[in-house]
């Protein structure tokens, strides 16, 4: 069985990431953007070979050169970890990613297990406060054409769940900001565990 923790939109929460790290088992850590705060990288070079992370809208370039140096940054490109294939598409500058992704994996994207992106699909778990569905369309459309086993987002706060597009189960933890997360075991199925501190 592999353990995923699911953390987004963390916004300079350090007090909050410093207890779900010992809170909480994991192989995998993913990040999904929003981490906001350069400092937060100083809790989480102890863990970060089980780390794979793309940025939010609201990281800016030295927090995405420094997860790019440690050899986590996902977007635009597909790995191995731990025996499971995981894309990224960056939260910056997301239709790039998904151009990139499409140009140099097309045929290794029809059997991914883990989409990793900070914006949700278009009508999966991104609906506003004010009813609004915010997500992309371009990745709605991606994950219909390659029907990832499970997509991880974040972004919308007030749209945490847990829904499917197709066959893929799309996740949105919450922002770790108010102390949600996700924990997601991948086994023969998936079981996802959506949590608070």
């Amino acid at each position: 069985m592999l353990r995923l923790l699911h953390i987004s939109d963390i916004h300079c929460s350090e007090a909050k990431l410093e207890n779900v790290l010992n809170k909480e088992k994991f192989d995998i850590l993913v990040l999904s953007g929003d981490l906001q705060c350069y400092d937060l990288l100083e809790l989480l070079k102890d863990v970060k070979e089980k780390i794979v992370a793309v940025t939010g809208n609201m990281d800016d370039i030295s927090l995405a050169r420094k997860l790019k140096e440690w050899g986590v940054l996902i977007e635009g490109i597909l790995i191995k970890k731990n025996g499971i294939k995981i894309a990224g598409v960056s939260g910056l500058d997301p239709i790039t990613s998904i151009n990139e992704l499409e140009s140099k994996y097309k045929n290794e994207l029809y059997n991914l297990d883990v989409l990793v992106s900070h914006h949700p699909p278009k009508g999966v778990v991104d609906k506003t406060f004010l009813g609004i569905r915010a997500g992309l369309n371009e990745l709605r459309e991606f994950i219909e054409k390659y029907d990832p086993k499970l997509h991880l987002c974040g972004h919308i706060h007030e749209a945490r769940g847990k829904e499917l597009l197709g066959k893929t189960i799309v996740v949105n933890p919450g922002p770790l900001q108010k102390g949600y997360y996700a924990i997601i075991e991948i086994n023969n199925e998936i079981k996802v565990e959506l949590k608070k501190l």
